[in-house]
């Protein structure tokens, strides 16, 4: 990808052309992003912002001999994603399913039926409740770890599990149910 490189180059020494570029190049996969989180179609434009306007102000910090663009990028669209539903809700979600007996965790990896495309099975989890979704999406789509997960929602590694585990259960029954009914 030698022109993102010349492309990035240029943002950092503040080419507006250059950064007009990079928003078109990224505007569909951030707002993708946006749209596997969750995030309410009201607040996308604002996730949005946020998430260009912190990649903008820290590119300079880019460094390509750590990590392509696209995931350093990814990182700063799902923090922002985060900081925004830690501003509206608080841990009472992830907490109240800590406190659950008769935990059920579910290990194997359950195939798809092909009758089902990607854009189907993103609507569905879109559909995911959202004390799940975060972590399901970090873990499974993300992979982020529990401990990194537990950081960056300030819930105890135990909960990310529990919670990973409650969105893996709730994602094969909503699968299932499409299934059945096809």
């Amino acid at each position: 990808m030698k022109d993102l490189t010349i492309i990035i180059r240029k943002c950092k020494k503040g080419d507006d052309r250059a950064c007009k570029a990079l928003y078109d190049l990224f505007l569909p996969y951030c707002y993708g992003i946006c749209q596997r989180y969750g995030v309410p179609n009201q607040e996308i434009k604002d996730v949005l912002q946020v998430a260009f306007s912190s990649m903008f102000s820290s590119i300079s910090l880019f460094d390509s001999s750590k990590a392509s663009f696209k995931t350093w990028f990814t990182r700063i669209c799902i923090n922002k994603i985060i900081e925004q539903r830690r501003s509206r809700y608080s841990n009472q979600d992830f907490a109240a399913i800590e406190n659950v007996d008769n935990l059920t965790f579910i290990e194997e990896r359950d195939s798809l039926d092909s009758q089902m495309d990607r854009d189907y099975i993103l609507k569905i989890l879109g559909q995911m409740p959202e004390k799940f979704q975060c972590v399901f999406n970090l873990y499974i789509l993300d992979g982020y770890s529990h401990k990194e997960i537990s950081s960056l929602l300030g819930i105890s590694i135990g909960s990310s599990r529990i919670i990973l585990n409650r969105g893996r259960l709730w994602a094969k029954n909503a699968l299932t149910s499409f299934l059945q009914n096809s």
